[in-house]
């Protein structure tokens, strides 16, 4: 069984929650651009093509090109496993480049001419790219912050499960810990999303601060986060 600690039961739907908010804002303001789900992002990219719309294709490539770029460059990291201070420095990293598109984009104002739009855009992958390889880096089974639906196969599967054991209490029922993880980054999801959504609604482009507050508090708790609290997939039950 995962060993999952307090820390990461907090730290990673927070972290999932700031995915989901920096996607809806970027949804609403930066033109239906998905910069944390890579597969939402590549079927609009195939589809902006397919339309001959060169501007949503552009967007959806930028959003692409920088998360793979900072995954990339999080995985060229020599970094031991279970290292608390590298886990601080990549959200740290994550924070600065969020916070660097909340400021460009605060400046321009709710509509950023097409040129800055798509450095906006690729700050924001840049940025989710960050956390989805940092989040990668832990280890945890079936689980990511920035893209959903194997963590909606893997519930709905121990969902199954639990089903079975009540029709046939005989039959083993999957307790695994890492479920209730991963109930908490859904419901985490979906609350950075509408939350984000509404506050777009009302406060346009400063909608942005969202993602960066939440995230700023979890670099400012992982200060508390040691070597022996981050989560073990090595360990058996």
């Amino acid at each position: 069984m995962v060993d999952l600690p307090r820390s990461t039961m907090v730290g990673i739907p927070t972290l999932a929650l700031v995915a989901a908010a920096t996607d809806a804002v970027s949804y609403l303001g930066l033109g239906k651009v998905f910069p944390a789900n890579m597969t939402g992002n590549t079927v609009l990219l195939g589809i902006g093509i397919s339309e001959g719309d060169w501007g949503a294709a552009l967007r959806s490539a930028c959003a692409l090109g920088g998360f793979v770029l900072a995954a990339i460059l999080v995985g060229c990291v020599p970094v031991p496993r279970r290292s608390a201070r590298a886990l601080r420095v990549a959200l740290f990293v994550e924070l600065v480049v969020l916070g660097g598109l909340a400021a460009w984009w605060l400046l321009l104002g709710a509509r950023p001419p097409s040129g800055a739009r798509y450095g906006l855009i690729v700050l924001a992958g840049m940025a989710m790219g960050t956390q989805s390889a940092t989040v990668a880096w832990l280890q945890l089974p079936a689980l990511s912050t920035t893209y959903i639906t194997g963590t909606w196969t893997s519930v709905a599967g121990w969902l199954g499960s639990v089903v079975r054991a009540t029709l046939w209490p005989r039959v083993h029922e999957d307790r695994h810990s890492g479920h209730l993880l991963q109930v908490a980054v859904l419901g985490a999801y979906a609350l950075g999303a509408l939350g984000t959504a509404f506050a777009f609604r009302g406060f346009s482009e400063r909608a942005i601060l969202v993602p960066v507050v939440v995230l700023a508090v979890v670099v400012g708790a992982s200060v508390f986060v040691s070597a022996d609290r981050l989560p073990r997939a090595d360990r058996a039950d």
